[in-house]
């Protein structure tokens, strides 16, 4: 019974012919005591925009009127902003709002804001007192604009991070910019859309006297926006320098485009190659090691070494454990069941029954549970059943065959039968030993 919107309305100011304002209203048409509606219309925000300066007063939808010479006037409770920032979202009454362009194309007739390119952000629905706060303070944003910088713009328009690749106190694009004509015309040259992350990270290794294209740049854009990539980079420079980490990485994209899809990633690839490296001892101050002609295969290398090491360790614990594991072995005239000797053993009964025991392999190697399995006498050899028991309890907690399948009743009995055997009997040992 109640519509709700939210108007912005801009002006031509009167004080200044260059300047303009901008007023939003709480609008709402109320339908509950009379179907012709009752019209109400509450400022709620008030703009002023001028050449270097950007002024905003707001204040809650709740405040009430003050009766003067048979009007309401709603000029108590206003608040200055400490900057500008758009009402839309604000409340339930902001959802719904209206921008009124044909106020704005008037209001902005033969001032600064008449070529501004606010039309851009008109078009991607965005409440243009955003743009407006913004280009008041930085006129510089029409060139950018212009220049095809949109992105850099939205960055400043939304408060995201600029990873400080604008200098504000530029004088010309190029220092505004932080780049030299030349630089600017090969960006465009390169068709890549730019982006404060992009500018920042080309003007890093510019700062470091690297010569750098766009499209390494963009390939490594990344590498400014946060400590992550940057660690990962400083690791590489205690070995080599900046342009050599580069030239490097590009090679591997240049070899093994279908691995490699950006220098961030390559530099990801390599660091962790390296650490591999370091944890099976192999010396990365040689060339041979440091700079593989194929990171890809080498990284596979070491991964697979790395994967060998760590089984061995988790195989020398799982052996260790057997003499106290031999206690669970049991038959019966069909089955028997048997602990785990090894990973290779896990991973493997997990590929035949498809299920995941393979990642139990830690837990069973530290004591925490037993991995049993249950053969058919007639095929020792053969997955059938795995059992899963929990140490401390001395309970089985799963017992799943092929594909997760639940026990047959032939192998329920044998559990049974398994139980008052093996877990019933060890149980009562243990309260008789407390």
């Amino acid at each position: 019974m109640i519509d709700r919107v939210y108007v912005v309305w801009y002006e031509k100011s009167i004080a200044d012919t260059q300047a303009i304002t901008a007023t939003g209203y709480y609008v709402s048409m109320d339908y509950r005591e009379d179907m012709m509606g009752e019209t109400s219309i509450i400022p709620a925000a008030r703009y002023l925009f001028e050449n270097g300066k950007a002024t905003m007063k707001h204040r809650s939808y709740y405040i009430s009127g003050t009766p003067e010479d048979g009007t309401m006037k709603y000029e108590n409770g206003w608040t200055l902003a400490r900057k500008p920032f758009s009402m839309l979202n604000k409340n339930s009454f902001t959802v719904n709002s209206e921008q009124s362009v044909e106020s704005l194309k008037k209001a902005i007739e033969g001032t600064i804001f008449t070529y501004s390119q606010w039309e851009y952000y008109y078009r991607q629905n965005v409440d243009l007192v955003k743009f407006f706060a913004i280009f008041s303070k930085y006129p510089f944003v029409e060139y950018l604009m212009k220049m095809g910088m949109t992105k850099v713009v939205t960055s400043m328009v939304d408060n995201w991070n600029l990873y400080r690749c604008i200098n504000f106190r530029g004088k010309t694009m190029e220092k505004i910019l932080g780049l030299n004509k030349k630089e600017i015309k090969d960006w465009k040259a390169s068709g890549i859309e730019m982006t404060p992350a992009l500018l920042s990270t080309y003007k890093w290794f510019k700062r470091r006297n690297v010569k750098i294209s766009w499209q390494s740049a963009k390939s490594c854009d990344s590498l400014v926006t946060g400590s992550y990539y940057m660690t990962r980079f400083a690791r590489l420079q205690k070995h080599l320098s900046n342009e050599q980490i580069i030239r490097y990485a590009e090679n591997q994209i240049r070899k093994e485009p279908k691995r490699h899809r950006s220098i961030i990633n390559v530099i990801i690839s390599w660091t962790d190659y390296l650490t591999e490296c370091k944890d099976l001892g192999i010396d990365i101050t040689q060339e041979k090691a440091l700079l593989p002609n194929s990171l890809y295969k080498a990284h596979q290398k070491t991964s697979r070494s790395i994967k060998l090491k760590k089984d061995e360790i988790v195989n020398q614990k799982i052996e260790k454990l057997q003499p106290t594991l031999k206690h669970y072995h049991y038959e019966s005239q069909e089955l028997f069941i048997r602990a785990a000797v090894s990973t290779e053993e896990l991973f493997e009964e997990g590929k035949k029954l498809i299920h995941c025991v393979g990642r139990y392999a830690n837990s069973y190697a530290e004591g925490k549970i037993a991995i049993l399995f249950i053969r058919k006498k007639k095929e020792p050899n053969t997955s059938f059943y795995t059992v899963e028991i929990d140490i401390q309890t001395n309970r089985i907690t799963q017992c799943r065959g092929y594909d997760n399948e639940l026990a047959t009743k032939e192998v329920e009995e044998f559990v049974e039968k398994f139980k008052i055997a093996r877990l019933t009997k060890k149980l009562k040992e243990r309260k008789m030993a407390i």
